[in-house]
């Protein structure tokens, strides 16, 4: 159990897809690989039949998939920003795809990873324990699934012996969605979505509906526009699991200057670069992050070691 102090420090976590991936959600090129997936044999799989419940035309999907499949690109929504003409179906896709790894039972023991960062995460929140409102951290997310609020409601709900008081406390903790969600999260909204793996025709048109793809995007979007100012705010920022695409973090509004030797003395910016090639890496130090992240600095940990390890929240 950890024993060591709150975060008292306005800290931000900016996590991508990685930070989702210890708990079995795909990575961008996986998420493209379950889309084609889908194109299985015309009109006769489950699947497809599922969408043509929930009011997708089936022949613009199945033109979708292959487009999808024959077009070389690594991640669904950089071919729909390409593509806006499918983004309706491209955006079902998604959210069928995903929706099957929204299983509960991955989340904890003892089916959880090993290397359990949310759990991590949890402990230290909640550390002295009934502390959890009294942390000074956000999370930012370009995640469409909602696996890290629903563990923390569930810890919540068991350590307090109460649904409401759970929910109630989770919602002092800022969770930005700044691509929105596979729908909200039920029982935080009324009328949400379960945390299911149940891949029904009204739980796909519910997530779709809420997803925001790349080519919707603006800066003045709420969300990023909320993100920025709670960075400009930060006194640490934390990327996990994130793949530093530059558009997206242009998105995100403090990093699109050269960053001074104050700034950086006033503003801790760290983060896992796990997988992300040496030669490019130093290009994302110096051309999108613009120094915010000093050159020669490299974490190949995972997310949990580098939490555990290198950089403790407390």
């Amino acid at each position: 159990m950890y024993n060591g102090p709150m975060i008292s420090r306005p800290t931000v976590l900016i996590l991508g897809a990685g930070a989702s991936n210890p708990y079995g959600f795909p990575l961008g090129i996986g998420l493209r690989d379950r889309v084609c997936a889908f194109l299985g044999t015309p009109g006769g799989t489950a699947e497809t039949g599922r969408f043509s419940d929930a009011q997708y035309d089936l022949r613009e999907l199945i033109e979708f998939w292959q487009a999808l499949q024959h077009s070389g690109y690594t991640s669904v929504d950089w071919f729909l920003e390409e593509n806006p003409q499918f983004i309706e179906v491209g955006k079902a896709s998604i959210a069928a795809a995903l929706i099957p790894f929204e299983n509960p039972a991955r989340l904890f023991p003892p089916n959880a990873p090993h290397e359990h960062w949310y759990e991590l995460l949890v402990n230290i929140l909640d550390s002295p324990r009934g502390a959890f409102t009294k942390n000074r951290l956000s999370i930012v997310t370009f995640n469409y699934d909602r696996s890290l609020e629903y563990y923390l409601l569930r810890v919540l709900e068991t350590r307090r012996g109460s649904l409401e008081q759970a929910k109630e406390e989770l919602r002092t903790l800022d969770v930005i969605h700044v691509h929105g969600a596979l729908g909200d999260l039920a029982p935080m909204v009324t009328g949400g979505r379960e945390y299911s793996p149940e891949l029904e025709p009204a739980a796909i048109r519910a997530a779709a509906d809420q997803i925001v793809v790349v080519s919707e995007i603006s800066e003045e979007a709420d969300e990023f526009v909320v993100a920025a100012n709670i960075l400009a705010n930060a006194e640490r920022i934390v990327f996990l699991g994130f793949g530093f695409h530059p558009p997206s973090v242009r998105r995100l509004a403090v990093f699109n200057e050269p960053w001074t030797d104050e700034q950086r003395q006033n503003v801790r910016v760290g983060g896992t670069s796990r997988s992300i090639p040496a030669d490019r890496w130093e290009d994302i130090c110096e051309n999108v992050l613009n120094r915010a992240i000093p050159p020669g600095y490299r974490r190949n940990d995972p997310v949990f070691r580098y939490l555990n390890d290198r950089e403790p929240l407390g």
